[in-house]
């Protein structure tokens, strides 16, 4: 994981932070955390994760970060209680001067101690509000009581100040913090693209271009429109174009077949290609020419947008949730800061359109979006989420914010 190196500031060096999160555990907010300790101990900061165990203590243990065990799963009312008092107990002995936590489990136990101890909360939505209706009422209160409360869209920020009622002063929208050094076309292992292309039936000597939908295979990523959009494109003349529906994660059997049914019934079986999870990721990418994202439900982050941008390829998306604000576009954006096309999510002719449109730019035109594309992606990566992510720390923690935080406990 490559972190770039930060400069030793007065507002964070000496401090300590406390992130809590419900564990360790190598998925996404568990590296988001990471990264953020990593950051902080580059500033001359002292980082302090809460939290139950997992395969990455090592790795925050390595970053000189520090482990402290947390029964932080639970929603049960007598456990959040003592979390919170073994949180109080830890902000004392430890000299914490700010709280953030990433999750609804522990938000409860952690709000309760910074309110005894008058310390700055900053919390984090890693997931969109709506995803979260079973969790208890009191947890998801907590979530939205941050002094800062950060979200990794414009679109989420929507969302979360609408359902918890957050001013817009207390939001802050900060990049989602991808690790996108194994991003890049020039360091793609040739094995992980030769994989992608034999599964696909794709062949050295095969001319044309391809297209790559990579998603969970499941009906809200868009599959069925796509195959529809292509039929489309077909009877308009489009050949020497193969498309590909890689899925990501574990594969919902009867889906697949409905999706197979669709592509037979289309008569498509030789131009869209279905691929399993084990010959997706960067080799794919790797292997395409266009990215298509044709989420028919908002996306909270639009992570596969992304990455496909930071592979060089320009992307066609659903206009809709964050992936209306990721690529940019007309009319929002001129011709020439494009990366990629926006349609109406679910409409195949839109779909088609939008297709259509990048499968038509010029070599030259595709090389100068591309370029754009992989300088765009940077915007999301590791390196500014920890610059956005302490510069909120350091806005709590200066005189001004100390006071204001103070006047509202």
């Amino acid at each position: 994981m490559h972190h770039a190196s930060l400069p030793r500031e007065p507002g964070l060096e000496g401090r300590t932070v406390l992130q809590v999160l419900p564990a360790l555990d190598g998925g996404r907010v568990a590296r988001h955390v990471l990264a953020i300790a990593i950051a902080l101990s580059r500033v001359g900061a002292r980082p302090l994760v809460a939290g139950e165990k997992g395969p990455m203590i090592g790795d925050l243990q390595a970053a000189g970060g520090e482990w402290i065990p947390l029964d932080a799963r639970t929603l049960n009312p007598a456990r959040l209680m003592r979390n919170a008092a073994t949180l109080s107990a830890l902000i004392g002995r430890e000299k914490v001067d700010l709280v953030h936590v990433h999750a609804n489990g522990p938000a409860w136990s952690a709000h309760a101690a910074t309110r005894l101890a008058r310390r700055p909360f900053v919390t984090s939505f890693h997931l969109s509000p709506d995803a979260t209706r079973r969790t208890p009422p009191l947890a998801r209160w907590a979530l939205g009581r941050g002094d800062a409360v950060l979200v990794p869209s414009a679109y989420l920020a929507g969302r979360v100040g609408a359902v918890h009622g957050i001013e817009a002063a207390r939001l802050a929208v900060i990049s989602p913090g991808f690790d996108l050094s194994g991003f890049d076309p020039r360091r793609v292992p040739r094995e992980a693209s030769v994989g992608f292309r034999l599964a696909a039936g794709l062949t050295d000597a095969q001319p044309g271009r391809v297209v790559l939908h990579q998603a969970r295979l499941e009906p809200a990523k868009g599959q069925m429109v796509l195959i529809d959009a292509v039929r489309l494109l077909v009877n308009g003349g489009l050949t020497d174009t193969v498309f590909v529906i890689a899925c990501e994660g574990p594969e919902r059997g009867g889906y697949r077949a409905e999706l197979v049914r669709r592509i037979e019934a289309q008569g498509l079986g030789d131009i869209v290609r279905l691929v399993g999870a084990g010959d997706c990721g960067v080799g794919a990418l790797a292997s395409a020419d266009l990215a298509v994202v044709a989420s028919l439900e908002p996306e909270p982050i639009g992570r596969n947008a992304i990455e496909a941008m930071a592979m060089g390829l320009p992307a066609i998306v659903s206009d809709d949730g964050a992936l209306a604000e990721i690529v940019p576009a007309p009319p929002e954006a001129g011709e020439a800061e494009r990366v990629g096309f926006r349609v109406r999510a679910g409409d195949a002719l839109a779909l088609a359109e939008g297709l259509g449109a990048a499968l038509s730019l010029s070599t030259a035109e595709h090389e100068a979006m591309a370029g754009r594309a992989r300088a765009h992606a940077r915007r999301f990566s590791h390196d500014r989420m920890q610059q956005d992510v302490l510069a909120v720390y350091r806005g709590l923690l200066n005189p001004a914010g100390r006071a204001k935080i103070v006047a509202n406990h």
